[in-house]
């Protein structure tokens, strides 16, 4: 079976995000990657698939810290050992300054 190919290249990318569903207390966690398109978390808990969230999290840029917010879903979630689950999550809603500073960090 072959891979799926990825709609964007992915940048590793390790930093304390924050992840949020609808009803629910937001959950720490750490990203993994990001690209374009979405990022990947490490989270304690499991989300299901197609659960919409918020995510957020700081990445530094240019010797700053930047922050950067969007609206996702949860396209993958596979249980990751230990650490908890590593999920996968679509960017849905994302508006162009947060989507300018992704650029920035792919390009960095």
């Amino acid at each position: 079976m072959k891979p799926e190919p990825r709609s964007f290249p992915r940048k590793v990318m390790r930093c304390q995000a924050i992840v949020a569903v609808p009803g629910g207390n937001p959950i720490r966690c750490r990203t993994l990657d990001i690209s374009l398109g979405g990022l990947s978390l490490l989270v304690g808990e499991q989300l299901r698939m197609g659960q919409e969230c918020t995510v957020g999290f700081e990445a530094p840029l240019n010797g700053k810290m930047v922050r950067v917010m969007g609206q996702g879903k949860v396209v993958y979630s596979i249980l990751a050992g230990a650490d908890g689950f590593r999920i996968g999550i679509q960017f849905i809603s994302i508006d162009a300054a947060n989507s300018k500073t992704v650029a920035q960090l792919m390009m960095g």
